[in-house]
């Protein structure tokens, strides 16, 4: 099918059904136990559309997200240290060039896969089957603390800050 700005397809989104009750999620480690969510949720029928169709006109300002065409040095996305020494700073110029931000820290790549599992360098999660955010008001802040001294993490959180996630296809569209 070809896509136009207003054709798509229908998907069933599962969303939380009731904002009062706080959902709870376990993800452990790969191989380490099933992932588990608690919470009251339902699926609601969504209009899909395909973002290539208008990838130029998307904005983080407006959308909250952009479609990027990224070309990268990195063969095997099953290698750590590749991912880490060459995509970490690809992606680091990408997002500093999206955004203007004086400083881009890459953090927690994930490689996820249906049915997840693996192991060592091959290691997967599985795909997050409903609509939600990685990030609230209180963990944002705290994952910066996480990520650096505690110095340098309050002088960072006395400024504007974000959190945004990359995502690349590794096997294919």
């Amino acid at each position: 099918m070809m896509f136009t700005e207003t054709a798509g397809v229908d998907a069933a989104m599962i969303y939380l059904t009731h904002a009062d009750q706080k959902p709870v999620s376990y993800n452990p480690p790969p191989g380490a136990g099933q992932p588990r969510r608690d919470g009251d949720y339902a699926a609601y029928p969504v209009r899909v559309l395909d973002g290539r169709a208008i990838a130029a006109k998307l904005s983080l300002d407006r959308q909250g997200f952009l479609l990027a065409r990224h070309a990268t040095g990195v063969a095997d996305f099953y290698d750590d240290d590749a991912v880490r020494d060459t995509y970490y700073p690809e992606v680091e110029r990408l997002v500093a060039d999206a955004t203007g931000a004086a400083r881009v820290v890459v953090f927690d790549h994930t490689r996820r896969a249906d049915g997840g599992g693996g192991s060592g360098a091959r290691a997967e999660r599985a795909p997050v089957r409903m609509t939600h955010n990685d990030y609230t008001e209180n963990s944002g802040p705290q994952r910066v603390r996480d990520l650096f001294d505690a110095d340098e993490a309050e002088e960072l959180l006395a400024h504007r800050f974000a959190e945004y996630n990359v995502w690349r296809p590794i096997t294919g569209p």
